[in-house]
């Protein structure tokens, strides 16, 4: 009888271990990707800020395309 108790602790602290790596993906992934959306709106200004500091483009192709992104 006491087989049975013990595989059903077990059993539960394999669940709650699952479910606590879930949640804390889910936080990870929360704070990675933004609640709002902001965070790839940032990155595309980092590459249009790291193609002007490279010569890609110049500052005036620059503003239009942060304009663009910002609409």
């Amino acid at each position: 009888m006491w087989w049975g108790h013990g595989f059903g602790c077990f059993g539960f602290f394999i669940f709650l271990a699952i479910f606590i790596c879930f949640i804390v993906t889910r936080v990870c992934m929360f704070r990675r990707y933004g609640g709002c959306g902001r965070r790839w709106m940032d990155d595309a200004e980092a590459i249009l800020r790291r193609r002007l500091a490279s010569g890609e483009i110049d500052e005036a192709e620059y503003q239009k395309l942060r304009d663009a992104l910002k609409r």
